[in-house]
């Protein structure tokens, strides 16, 4: 792959959005306010029924429409539209800290690295919710660093990734399916040229009303069955349809 220049690069962040008029501004503000500028936030309308691609366009946004629906379909069109050596992706309830560009830039000078993720920490109005929900990333990044340090296989993770665009596209992008993330992570493992990173300083607060609207178990539960299952992402999408509805 190419090597790039961390003093020449261009970046580029997508934002997936299915009906996200409302949590756009937080992500966009933090987008925003890096210590190390994006040189184009992309936001990717995905048939969106309320204001985001009017509330994206009133943020300075670029605005794309993926009519295909689904969280993959518009990240990866997303990909194939932007302008940058490095794509980034967040979702629309997220929030990244400051400095996330800057650290992932100083993993990425490295040559050796083609992509670093970051940690999520999910915020809920609740204090003894946010812990309890955030035992799943304790669980969680706590497998991914083993991974990392161990096995020198760093999990891609979806909402929370910095990637060469070469070494994106050449692994076809993600797949519409659920645990997108996973899947992409094996392919860029069975790629002995490729290394990545993981970066604790890259954190994301992110939203954690999948957990309030279907419960903690269960959603936990159903991500592992469905990634292993490879259910389809359409399934999730009218899941998030029916919730940004009663928001």
């Amino acid at each position: 792959m190419s090597f790039i220049s961390v003093e020449r690069i261009r970046t580029s962040v997508i934002i997936p959005a299915f009906n996200e008029g409302k949590r756009l501004p937080g992500c966009v503000s933090a987008l925003k306010a890096q210590t190390q500028p994006f040189d184009e936030i992309i936001v990717v309308d995905n048939n969106s029924r309320d204001e985001t691609a009017e509330v994206a366009r009133n943020l300075g946004c670029i605005v794309i429409r993926e009519s295909a629906q689904g969280l993959s379909k518009a990240r990866n069109a997303g990909a194939q539209a932007s302008r940058g050596d490095i794509i980034c992706f967040i979702d629309a309830d997220g929030q990244m800290c400051t400095n996330w560009l800057e650290e992932a830039l100083k993993s990425l000078k490295d040559p050796r690295i083609s992509a670093v993720s970051g940690l999520n920490i999910f915020q809920h109005n609740n204090g003894l919710k946010e812990r309890w929900y955030n035992l799943y990333t304790l669980l969680a990044y706590s497998c991914v660093v083993l991974g990392d340090r161990i096995f020198a296989q760093t999990f891609l993770v979806g909402n929370n990734l910095a990637i060469k665009k070469d070494v994106f596209l050449s692994l076809g992008g993600f797949e519409p399916v659920v645990g997108e993330d996973y899947w992409i992570s094996r392919k860029f493992w069975e790629k002995p040229d490729l290394r990545g990173a993981f970066n604790l300083n890259m954190v994301s607060r992110v939203s954690s009303r999948r957990f309030d609207e279907r419960g903690y178990t269960r959603t936990v539960a159903g991500w592992i069955l469905d990634t292993a299952k490879k259910t389809p992402q359409v399934k999730y999408a009218r899941l998030s349809s029916q919730s940004s509805q009663g928001d």
